[in-house]
């Protein structure tokens, strides 16, 4: 039988959770141009709020958005993920964009993104985190909402050739690229193809990028003020990572247990296993001293931090984006089910328990 794994499946509805999400998200970047430009003359912060204004309201809703099947599907007002409850200003407009509209996007869109870099240019750490926002949020759109959204027209639509047809025939399941429905009921697995039994390499990519925007900025607030104290951290966050959290939590993970030589997941690829695996939930005591571990590198660079209003700003919020976006799409789908975090229901976990001991007892 093959192996469980999350559905492609599209998302024609958006509920408050993705609006607060991506606008928060979307703000970052906004936040952070304003704040640079803030700093030389308040009348380009608002010139700059603007032309942000403009593009998002006009030029992207005339333009882009009138080509949505959910702007096509909303009524009076715009229901979807950035731009829900905007009035529906235009004529929708089912079919692909033509050159020209697709002109008046880029034309439109290039002032938002580079009319900060003036001011920012004066500030290269405000620079660093301007682009590295931005780079986040593409990323975490590409990876989780394009590849499920319904807005076949827009150039960087990622929904699989399959599940395009599928939704166009009014099909309406879970469809995942490598089982059909039948298949997936007859296997007793169908419940429990949410679950993510494997990870890749990009998922290493994306979620270590994450992580060192965090420790970046703790490092960077350090190291202006103390080189030693810099190495200390260093060293805090591998015995941690490498040490602590392997010994005490990762060893309980099934995809620590899964992993033949090296460890294969999100966080951790291609690290030997030099602990013993050991297929059962965490303790107590196990679950403290990885609670330990995390507060003590969160909390470590926060006297340099205070020193450093940005750089502090910077260190909250990518804490904030990350446990945001692991909570939201990945622990909705781990198999680690002695995590205290794992948010799969407990009707799907049973089902994948005893798809999993059936196999076994195979």
């Amino acid at each position: 039988m093959p192996s469980p794994r999350i559905p492609i499946s599209l998302k024609t509805e958006h509920s408050l959770k993705d609006h607060l999400y991506w606008n928060f998200l979307n703000l970052i970047t906004f936040l952070i141009g304003s704040i640079a430009i803030a700093r030389d003359s308040i009348k380009w912060a608002a010139v700059y709020a603007g032309i942000a204004l403009f593009f998002f309201l006009i030029i992207k809703l005339r333009f882009a958005c009138t080509h949505c099947l959910y702007y096509i599907r909303s009524q009076d007002r715009v229901k979807c993920t950035m731009l829900p409850g905007v009035p529906k200003l235009f004529k929708a407009r089912p079919g692909s964009h033509s050159p020209f509209e697709k002109a008046m996007i880029v034309l439109g869109a290039l002032p938002v993104f580079l009319f900060p870099v003036y001011w920012l240019v004066r500030e290269p750490i405000m620079l660093g985190a301007y682009i590295v926002a931005w780079v986040l949020f593409i990323l975490t759109a590409r990876r989780y909402e394009c590849i499920r959204c319904i807005n076949f027209e827009c150039p960087v639509n990622r929904a699989p050739a399959g599940v395009k047809i599928a939704f166009k025939k009014g099909d309406d399941f879970s469809w995942d690229a490598g089982f059909s429905e039948e298949e997936l009921q007859k296997s007793g697995s169908y419940k429990c193809t949410s679950l993510k039994m494997k990870h890749e390499f990009k998922d290493v990519l994306y979620w270590n990028f994450i992580t060192l925007t965090l420790l970046c900025s703790a490092g960077l607030a350090i190291g202006i003020y103390s080189t030693g104290w810099l190495l200390a951290y260093i060293f805090l966050v591998f015995f941690h990572f490498y040490a602590l959290e392997q010994r005490f939590f990762c060893t309980h993970c099934p995809h620590y247990v899964a992993s033949e030589k090296k460890v294969k997941c999100m966080m951790n690829w291609g690290w030997p296993k030099y602990f013993k695996p050991r297929p059962y939930p965490p303790g107590k005591f196990d679950l403290a001293i990885t609670t330990l571990g995390f507060l003590v590198v969160i909390f470590f660079p926060i006297p340099w931090l205070l020193r450093e209003p940005f750089l502090m700003f910077t260190y909250s919020l990518s804490i904030l984006i990350f446990l945001l976006t692991i909570w939201r799409y990945e622990c909705s789908h781990c198999i680690y089910f002695g995590c205290p975090f794992n948010m799969v229901p407990a009707e799907v976990r049973r089902k994948f328990e005893k798809v999993i001991n059936g196999g076994l007892q195979q």
